[in-house]
């Protein structure tokens, strides 16, 4: 189901025909309150600016958006203006409904329409279409579906009867809210259908920045939502521009979370986690409860994904608290979940049994109240029905006797009884079935979630064998190398050395004879060099830290490139095994490095604590362009990822062409 904080809440009422005084928009709030300390100001003036301040503070500052709004009502009641004083509580309904107080947005706009009937004129009947289109926002907020279509629907057949300058800014905020009614019930090609509908008329007319980049926003929600990251990400590129000039906290958190949610849905976390914490900060700003408490579950998620526990679990007690705080049931359902599914999978066994118990009553209570609805619902039409044929029977029949009257009220109410009583087995029996399929996925998920990790386990253990056997290949033939053949060649030398001075040669001759020396020299030196790479000794006997120092000098002796190590936590030695694969990570890294990156500088981070490291890689090289598929294609970043599994690790690649690489592995040592 699509959360309420996920749903952009549109304000029906930027401009109406007749309400407001056309105000320049680079005109400061500071000048409308000279105007309005001016003693002779006129009443109608006076409620203009107070509803113009109100609105603008709405943005910004709700508790004072009220304060000029209620002066508004005030002064629009004293001169008998109907028409402000219904856009005075139209405005505080929109006030409230900025902050999620649906019920309190709810009784001002019910006043504004009171109101708009008593006033029979062209602009009174076109706020009391917008007033009805903004009842149908809270009826959408409230879960009321069918009847919010019903009101957007009037109002957009009421407007098209009138033809005034602000019509297209009230069309496009019907259009976008129809587009989260289709947003709630998860039909997003049909939200995307009505979103584009505003967008284009925000591209086509003169729509205001404010309401435009709140369109560009719903329709980059509904490409995410559709998997069309493409369209999505340059919207994001009009979007910023335009949000940074508004400078809205509101619109911030808005933005920003919808970002989020487009690099958590493409699994770049990271980048999620950065623009959610960005969204929490500015809804925290613009007291936006939902959003808030959605945001903290959608970070707690993301940090359980990841296995940071600690953090995941603060973040969801958060918005669990939050969700009580502010009555959002199923969210406050959803928390309960993923904190039961944490602390399962921590082994706090009996922390995971309280919170899924807790999960488990407040699951049922949500489903028998919404049963109860129905069932209630489904009465009152029957009863209605059946009264209905009781008046038509008693008007076409006078001589009806009291005792028949009696008896056919009689049986409507055994009827009722029984129709509740089949209705209450029916719900017993559709539960009783609901829970045993329950326990049978559960069942089925438990055996694929123990498969998938025994499957998992042998992956590692072969991993790890063939590993093993590569290193210890590497080490025969790294010693068969230095031993033998290295042996043999330092043989060959010193007997060349004592025959060079027991043997007279001529100086063309000799000098061919040192060149065969120089070069036994140097096979000697290649031979060293291969050997040790292959199993370097300092790995062995002085562990990875002097290992990778002698590794790193050797190649900034080679003038190619500028190697800079950085290490720490590495003065305790890891499991040997271990240092071995970080080992080989590295030598693969920096190869690939002097093979395809023309890099002249090589930055090598190595951190230790506790039990996990953090390795990054940088380079200044040409880089490449770093798809899926190119990632996954390379032998030698196959092999990288492989080595990195076997430490139960992840490895991050970011970069772009001309720009360098940056690979990150964390991973354990333990």
């Amino acid at each position: 189901m699509i959360t309420k904080a996920e749903k952009f809440i549109f304000l029906l009422l930027l401009i109406i025909a007749g309400q407001l005084k056309a105000f320049p928009d680079s005109s400061p709030h500071d000048s409308l309150m000279n105007e309005l300390r001016k003693k002779n100001l006129p009443d109608s003036l006076r409620i203009e600016i107070l509803l113009q301040l109100g609105w603008d503070y709405s943005f910004f500052n709700a508790d004072s958006a009220r304060m000029f709004l209620d002066r508004a009502a005030v002064n629009a009641r004293k001169i008998k203006d109907i028409n402000k004083t219904g856009q005075a509580y139209n405005y505080i309904g929109t006030n409230f409904l900025r902050s999620s107080d649906y019920d309190s947005a709810s009784h001002y706009y019910l006043i504004a329409d009171s109101l708009y009937k008593l006033v029979n004129t062209e602009v009174s009947k076109i706020n009391f279409s917008v007033n009805k289109m903004a009842m149908a926002t809270v009826m959408s907020e409230q879960g009321n579906q069918l009847q919010a279509i019903k009101y957007y629907l009037d109002g957009i057949d009421a407007l098209g009867k009138y033809n005034f300058p602000d019509k297209w800014n009230i069309l496009v905020s019907a259009y976008t809210n129809i587009g989260n009614v289709y947003n709630e019930i998860e039909q997003f090609d049909k939200m995307l259908e009505y979103d584009l509908k505003a967008l284009a008329i925000c591209n086509s007319q003169k729509i205001a920045d404010s309401k435009t980049v709140q369109v560009q926003m719903l329709t980059s929600l509904a490409y995410v939502k559709l998997k069309d990251y493409n369209n999505a990400k340059k919207l994001f590129q009009k979007i910023d521009p335009l949000s940074k000039k508004i400078n809205s906290p509101y619109i911030f958190s808005i933005q920003y979370g919808i970002m989020g949610k487009y690099y958590k849905d493409q699994n770049l976390q990271d980048s999620a986690v950065y623009y959610y914490k960005k969204s929490l900060s500015y809804s925290q700003q613009s007291n936006n409860k939902f959003q808030e408490a959605n945001i903290l579950q959608e970070l707690g998620i993301i940090f359980s994904q990841n296995k940071k526990y600690k953090e995941s679990i603060d973040y969801l007690e958060q918005s669990l608290n939050l969700s009580k705080k502010i009555g959002d049931k199923k969210r406050e359902v959803n928390s309960l979940k993923y904190l039961s599914e944490l602390y399962s999978s921590m082994d706090q066994n009996a922390k995971a049994v309280h919170t899924y118990q807790a999960y488990i009553r407040l699951k049922d209570s949500l489903d028998k109240s919404a049963n109860l609805k129905k069932i209630n619902e489904i009465e009152n039409q029957y009863q209605a029905a059946r009264k209905q044929a009781i008046i038509l029977s008693l008007e076409k029949d006078n001589l009806i006797q009291k005792s028949t009257l009696q008896q056919r009220r009689t049986l409507i109410i055994s009827l009722s009884a029984g129709c509740i009583l089949l209705l209450f087995v029916a719900l017993l029996l559709y539960k009783n079935y609901k829970n045993k399929n329950h326990l049978l996925l559960q069942t089925k998920r438990m055996h694929e979630q123990q498969m998938r990790e025994m499957e998992k386990e042998k992956k590692l253990e072969a991993a790890e064998l063939v590993m093993k056997g590569q290193e210890n290949e590497r080490s025969r033939l790294a010693r068969d190398l230095h031993d033998g053949v290295g042996g043999l060649l330092s043989g060959v030398k010193l007997s060349m050395s004592n025959m060079k001075g027991n043997v007279w040669l001529s100086e063309e001759n000799a000098m061919s004879f040192n060149n065969v020396i120089a070069q036994l020299d140097q096979s000697i030196a290649e031979l060293r060099r291969v050997s040790h790479n292959m199993m370097p000794e300092a790995l062995i006997k002085f562990g990875l830290k002097e290992a990778l120092e002698n590794y790193c000098e050797n190649l900034n002796l080679s003038g190619n490139m500028h190697v800079n190590l950085q290490t720490h936590g590495l003065e305790k030695r890891m499991e040997q095994n271990n240092e071995i694969v970080i080992y080989r990570i590295i030598q693969e890294l920096l190869n690939n490095v002097i093979r395809h990156a023309e890099a002249r500088n090589v930055l090598i981070q190595l951190f230790r604590e506790g039990d996990r490291f953090n390795l990054t890689v940088e380079d200044d090289g040409k880089g490449f362009d770093a798809k899926p598929d190119e990632i996954h294609s390379g032998a030698g970043l196959a092999n990288i990822r492989a080595r990195a599994e076997y430490l139960n690790g992840t490895v991050d690649i970011i970069s772009a062409t001309g720009e360098g690489t940056s690979i990150n592995i964390e991973g354990s040592c333990s």
